[in-house]
């Protein structure tokens, strides 16, 4: 468009005034403070992100060229968040086989003051060992409550996983409206300079008035107040992104490199449902469920003996008379014990307490499910409306404002229209092909947001 629009404009001029000639510049001038974006590049808004791995797969902030998925992989390596969930995980699966571990052995020594004579000799002390060992479901019972933990807590990493893709896309695509917003208004304004350009031309010739002139030149000025803007605002956005990252605060823009896609997604909605009914945070609440099954299990095994069995060496000195038989012998003592569990109330309300716990993460998950289909039901509602704004502003909206502003710049040229008409069908024409790049930002956000309800990445159809 940008070159068609010089054209007539610089048609325009000479028609005013042959002497003053008109330069349009072919392309758009941005800022090093705002990256120039690059719509040749088409990306999908997320795309090949694995597990959380121990390596770091991008080092610094200034290998990433400015994809989305460079971004992620950052993120996931990076993230204080993410990190921390997976350190939860290690602790968990720790914590797994001291649960099934049998008690310490205990080790006894006794000295006797004052000795015991007996026969074969006097008794000096004593020395015993002894292993406790409980009812046999109370470790295998702790050990699989420790383990439906480490699920539980595996679980929550993927879950952080999901929700630092989803921030990480939102603040992306949030960058890459304001910078499109920024290209399009700086087109605009060499519109603006050339058409005021041309007003000059005809106002030698008597052709324009100076009100046409002047209502060009405020325009302009309205106009270049988007460049401060458009910089304080993708700085603000950058330091946000920053922060998701995990990276280190800069002033400095990040980069943005990829185009985002449009289309519905090729799943349907039973199977997006089934999908988010497999979500990572419901999944976390069932095995904490199944956990205090398992504690509750651990709780019942108390009520019932436990078995101590023991060992003791009682150390025998000397007998007094000399030709005694056995002087001298120690004595070894096997003993046994049970205990007996008399106090039947108390582990009544362990093992309660622990059902209780149970019955709270059943319902937590049956809240999560709930939210989750109601956030899946939203976000697929509001990629449909997004992926009908951008038909409807691709092919309708902004072909016409195109169309309409030809017209009124054409017919400017030989006097069918008047400068405001110009302005008026250039400010149309740049609000919707920004309500346009909107559409596209908010897909790519919503696109996210159904991701992370779906607990999965999507395709579009087609």
């Amino acid at each position: 468009m940008g070159a068609m629009i010089s054209l007539q404009l610089q048609t325009l001029a000479l028609s005013g005034l042959a002497l003053v000639g008109l330069s349009m510049c072919g392309g758009s001038h941005v800022p090093s403070s705002i990256p120039a974006s690059m719509p040749g590049r088409r990306a999908p808004a997320a795309e090949g992100i694995g597990p959380v791995r121990s390596e770091v797969v991008v080092r610094d902030l200034g290998d990433v060229t400015g994809s989305l998925n460079e971004y992620l992989a950052f993120a996931l390596a990076n993230s204080p968040e993410t990190r921390a969930s997976f350190e939860q995980w290690r602790a968990a699966r720790f914590r797994i086989s001291p649960a099934g571990r049998l008690p310490e052995p205990t080790v006894a020594f006794g000295y006797f003051l004052r000795t015991v004579e007996t026969r074969v000799g006097p008794q000096r002390y004593k020395l015993g060992i002894s292993q406790a060992f409980p009812w046999p479901t109370k470790l295998s019972a702790g050990e699989d409550a420790a383990t439906e933990r480490a699920k539980a807590a595996a679980r929550m990493v993927d879950a952080n996983v999901l929700s630092v893709r989803k921030s990480v896309a939102e603040v992306y695509w949030t960058l890459w409206l304001i910078d499109e917003e920024h290209r399009l208004k700086t087109e605009h304004d060499a519109v603006l300079e050339s058409l005021a350009g041309a007003v000059r031309g005809r106002l030698q010739i008597g052709a324009a008035s100076l009100a046409d002139l002047n209502l060009v030149d405020l325009n302009i000025a309205r106009h270049h107040d988007h460049k401060g803007r458009h910089e304080q605002a993708a700085r603000k956005a950058s330091s946000k992104l920053r922060a998701m990252l995990g990276a280190q605060a800069g002033n400095e823009v990040l980069s943005i490199s990829d185009f985002p896609k449009s289309g519905l997604p090729a799943a349907s909605e039973s199977a997006l449902g089934e999908l988010a009914a497999l979500h990572p945070m419901i999944e976390r609440f069932t095995h904490l469920a199944t956990s205090e099954e398992h504690v509750a299990r651990a709780q019942r095994a108390d009520r019932f003996p436990r078995l101590k069995i023991g060992l003791d060496i009682i150390g025998t000195g000397d007998a007094a008379m000399a030709g005694v038989e056995d002087s001298g012998k120690d004595a070894v003592v096997l003993s046994a014990a049970l205990s007996i569990p008399l106090w039947g109330g108390s582990y009544s309300d362990a093992t309660a307490a622990a059902y209780a716990n149970r019955n709270a993460h059943e319902a937590m998950r049956e809240a999560g499910k709930r939210r989750l289909e109601a956030m899946l039901g939203i976000a697929l509602a509001n990629v449909r409306d997004a992926q009908r704004r951008i038909e409807l502003y691709e092919k309708t909206l902004v072909p016409q404002a195109e169309t309409t502003f030809q017209a009124v710049l054409g017919g400017y040229q030989t006097g069918r229209s008047t400068v405001a008409a110009v302005i008026l069908a250039q400010r149309d024409l740049i609000d919707l092909q920004i309500e346009y790049a909107g559409a596209r930002a908010d897909h790519a956000k919503f696109w996210a947001e159904l991701e992370f309800a779906a607990g999965t990445q999507l395709v579009t159809k087609g």
